[in-house]
């Protein structure tokens, strides 16, 4: 008996990975990563992981799949960052909402129209982002980074954001959700991986998604007009399961802690270029370089609706979001106010 437990046992070890190689101080991690028909989780997410081994001269390996890949959505992220199973992971906040209010707080529709202002606002916020993933689901903040702009892909011409009365819109957050619904429109949740379907049967109207990603999903084949108004950017983070990061000796944290900062710094860049690339694919306008040319019909954006979409945010979006985030965590107007609010001019009452 005791030795069918020690094979099953050395059976899981070989199975699940060992963490810590203490005789050899090597770690191997294993990953889940961001959805796999997405550019940047190609090129430089997955790249980043399977170079780890040679940037730390053979002390960090690990075991990398996309999210998609072992059937999980994202809005299982913290949930199985909490477990361990995946020692590092991808997480989105606006998929990741329903668990935690606070960290959606970083990627509110319309407060950030260019990236330049997003980069400002993430920084302000990280700190407070990564406090509170440490203390309610054991994670430590590795990166925060950018898709493409979110944009909108419609079945049929849409009159700006005064065209969403009576459509149904692919949302992927609450508090784009508030957004859809202050504009006469019904949000619909539904994963990154369905929409397609659900713009071909019907089952959305519109769908919210960076422009790029959106092309390479080849939405443009169920959707026929785009609205390239950016309305946020789809933050993306990476953290780590908290026992995990303080189990790692110093010299492996630090090197982590730098290399993350070079593939965020390279996250960044990317999505700058392909929010533009995004549009001209779509819509044929323009060189296409990352994606698949296609016929899209562009919907020109209007001042009237930056001034609507302000609007909207201050009196809908932020009081919406606070209200709910309040319940677990009452601070969350506070801190918000004392970091993302102070770079964009904006205070939540």
């Amino acid at each position: 008996m005791k030795g069918k437990t020690r094979v099953l046992g050395l059976a899981l070890v070989a199975l699940l990975g060992s963490v810590t190689l203490q005789a050899s101080a090597q770690t191997t991690a294993r990953v889940l990563g961001g959805f796999s028909n997405q550019l940047q989780n190609t090129a430089i997410e997955k790249p980043f992981f399977e170079s780890l081994d040679k940037a730390s001269g053979g002390k960090i390996k690990t075991q990398f799949r996309f999210i998609d890949e072992v059937g999980l959505k994202g809005f299982d992220g913290v949930r199985q960052l909490q477990t361990g199973i995946f020692q590092i992971m991808a997480i989105s906040p606006g998929y990741v909402a329903g668990d935690e209010p606070f960290f959606i707080g970083l990627d509110m529709p319309g407060i950030a129209l260019d990236l330049p202002v997003a980069r400002k606002t993430v920084d302000a916020y990280r700190s407070a982002f990564d406090e509170r993933l440490q203390q309610k689901f054991g994670g430590k903040l590795l990166a925060l980074w950018p898709y493409p702009g979110q944009v909108f892909f419609c079945k049929g011409a849409i009159s700006g954001l005064d065209g969403l009365k009576g459509k149904k819109v692919r949302v992927f957050s609450p508090a784009l959700a508030a957004l859809v619904e202050h504009f006469g429109g019904a949000p619909v949740t539904i994963p990154f991986s369905e929409v397609y379907q659900g713009l071909q049967r019907g089952i959305v109207d519109c769908a919210i998604s960076a422009s790029l990603s959106g092309n390479t999903a080849k939405w443009f084949e169920v959707a026929d007009h785009l609205y390239p108004l950016a309305i946020s950017w789809g933050i993306q983070g990476h953290a780590a399961n908290l026992d995990f990061w303080k189990g790692l000796p110093a010299d492996q944290r630090q090197l982590l802690s730098s290399e993350f900062a070079k593939m965020e710094e390279q996250m960044w860049l990317v999505a700058q270029s392909a929010t533009q690339d995004g549009v001209s694919c779509n819509t044929g306008i323009g060189r296409c370089e990352r994606g698949t040319p296609a016929k899209m019909k562009m919907i020109a954006i209007s001042e009237a609706d930056r001034v609507k979409l302000k609007m909207a945010v201050e009196k809908a979006v932020l009081p919406k979001w606070s209200a709910d985030c309040k319940r677990t965590y009452p601070d969350c107007a506070r801190v918000w106010n004392g970091t993302i609010g102070k770079v964009v001019g904006i205070s939540i009452n």
